[in-house]
């Protein structure tokens, strides 16, 4: 789904939303040029506990970052949990690039999940269960 956004500066970005994974993925409006996205995994549990998204990729730098600390980010996370349904999740930066669960949030990405948690957008800390099915 396509969402139409205005950032902090005042210029106009597209959020596209991936049906199957909920990638957002964010181009500049008119142009269509790519500024970056936001990945996603789905971890499925059980029937006793609902499925979760969990963030394995943000970056929102390309265009030489002109696009960076603008709201995107926070808004692209508003938007998949709402169409989404789920509760979303990110690991903790620990410095050492890729983690065993394939999520890579390096350059602003750490700071921005901390923010994320502090205004309750994402959930805290927890890995998921590897032992789960990444979708």
């Amino acid at each position: 789904m396509k969402h139409d956004f205005k950032t902090k500066g005042g210029r106009d970005v597209l959020i596209d939303i991936s049906d199957g994974d909920y990638t957002a993925t964010v181009y500049t409006v008119p142009e269509g040029d790519r500024i970056g996205a936001l990945e996603f995994r789905v971890i499925e549990r059980d029937e006793r506990s609902p499925n979760t998204l969990y963030l394995s990729r943000a970056y929102l730098d390309g265009l030489g970052g002109s696009f960076v600390h603008q709201g995107i980010g926070r808004q692209c996370l508003v938007l998949v949990a709402r169409e989404s349904g789920m509760q979303i999740y990110a690991s903790d930066d620990d410095g050492l690039g890729s983690k065993e669960d394939g999520s890579h949030l390096t350059g602003d990405a750490p700071g921005f999940v901390a923010r994320m948690r502090e205004e309750r957008v994402l959930g805290g800390g927890e890995n998921p269960d590897l032992d789960d099915d990444f979708d």
